[in-house]
Protein backbone atom coordinates (compact mmCIF):
# COMPACT_ATOMS: atom_id res chain seq x y z
CA UNK A 1 0.00 0.00 0.00
CA UNK A 2 1.20 3.31 -0.67
CA UNK A 3 1.06 6.53 2.04
CA UNK A 4 -1.77 8.41 2.35
CA UNK A 5 -1.38 11.91 2.26
CA UNK A 6 -4.32 13.73 4.29
CA UNK A 7 -5.53 16.61 2.47
CA UNK A 8 -5.48 19.41 4.98
CA UNK A 9 -7.32 22.12 2.48
CA UNK A 10 -5.73 25.52 1.13
CA UNK A 11 -6.61 27.56 3.67
CA UNK A 12 -7.59 27.13 7.81
CA UNK A 13 -11.30 25.90 7.71
CA UNK A 14 -12.17 26.27 4.37
CA UNK A 15 -13.81 23.47 4.17
CA UNK A 16 -11.37 21.79 1.04
CA UNK A 17 -9.43 19.17 3.01
CA UNK A 18 -10.45 15.50 3.80
CA UNK A 19 -13.13 15.39 6.48
CA UNK A 20 -12.06 14.40 9.85
CA UNK A 21 -12.75 10.80 9.78
CA UNK A 22 -11.63 10.04 6.81
CA UNK A 23 -8.07 12.17 7.30
CA UNK A 24 -7.88 9.83 10.91
CA UNK A 25 -8.82 6.39 8.47
CA UNK A 26 -5.61 7.67 6.23
CA UNK A 27 -3.53 7.94 9.48
CA UNK A 28 -4.56 4.55 10.93
CA UNK A 29 -3.48 2.81 7.47
CA UNK A 30 -0.19 4.97 7.62
CA UNK A 31 0.76 3.76 10.76
CA UNK A 32 -0.61 -0.13 10.27
CA UNK A 33 1.63 -0.23 7.27
CA UNK A 34 4.69 0.82 9.20
CA UNK A 35 4.35 -1.06 12.31
CA UNK A 36 3.78 -4.18 9.47
CA UNK A 37 7.34 -2.95 8.15
CA UNK A 38 8.51 -3.02 11.62
CA UNK A 39 7.69 -6.39 12.47
CA UNK A 40 9.46 -7.60 9.12
CA UNK A 41 12.40 -6.08 9.81
CA UNK A 42 12.27 -8.03 13.35
CA UNK A 43 13.66 -11.40 11.09
CA UNK A 44 17.20 -9.45 10.36
CA UNK A 45 19.82 -11.15 12.45
CA UNK A 46 23.02 -9.49 13.77
CA UNK A 47 25.39 -12.26 14.32
CA UNK A 48 27.91 -11.97 17.39
CA UNK A 49 31.04 -11.68 15.83
CA UNK A 50 29.37 -9.81 12.21
CA UNK A 51 32.60 -11.49 10.52
CA UNK A 52 31.98 -11.78 6.88
CA UNK A 53 30.83 -14.75 4.99
CA UNK A 54 34.04 -16.51 3.52
CA UNK A 55 32.54 -16.97 -0.14
CA UNK A 56 29.07 -16.34 -1.09
CA UNK A 57 27.73 -19.94 -0.37
CA UNK A 58 29.39 -20.00 3.46
CA UNK A 59 27.17 -20.89 6.68
CA UNK A 60 24.58 -18.76 7.26
CA UNK A 61 20.76 -18.15 7.84
CA UNK A 62 18.08 -16.34 6.15
CA UNK A 63 18.36 -12.56 7.88
CA UNK A 64 21.32 -12.62 9.17
CA UNK A 65 23.78 -9.94 8.56
CA UNK A 66 27.22 -8.99 8.44
CA UNK A 67 29.88 -6.66 7.52
CA UNK A 68 33.97 -5.48 6.66
CA UNK A 69 35.81 -2.61 5.40
CA UNK A 70 34.37 -3.02 2.00
CA UNK A 71 31.08 -4.80 2.30
CA UNK A 72 27.49 -5.39 3.90
CA UNK A 73 26.70 -8.84 3.78
CA UNK A 74 22.96 -9.94 3.73
CA UNK A 75 21.80 -14.08 4.11
CA UNK A 76 19.07 -14.11 2.22
CA UNK A 77 18.17 -17.70 2.38
CA UNK A 78 20.23 -20.67 3.81
CA UNK A 79 23.88 -20.24 2.87
CA UNK A 80 23.62 -18.08 0.19
CA UNK A 81 25.00 -14.47 0.74
CA UNK A 82 24.44 -10.86 -1.06
CA UNK A 83 26.66 -8.01 -0.56
CA UNK A 84 27.04 -4.57 -1.55
CA UNK A 85 29.86 -1.92 -1.95
CA UNK A 86 30.66 0.17 0.88
CA UNK A 87 31.50 3.73 -0.50
CA UNK A 88 32.17 7.35 1.10
CA UNK A 89 29.89 9.79 -0.28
Amino acid sequence: MARQIIDTGSVANDGTGDPLRDAMDKANANFSELYADIVSLNSVKQTASASAPASATAPGTAGQIAHDADYFYVCTAANTWKRVALATW
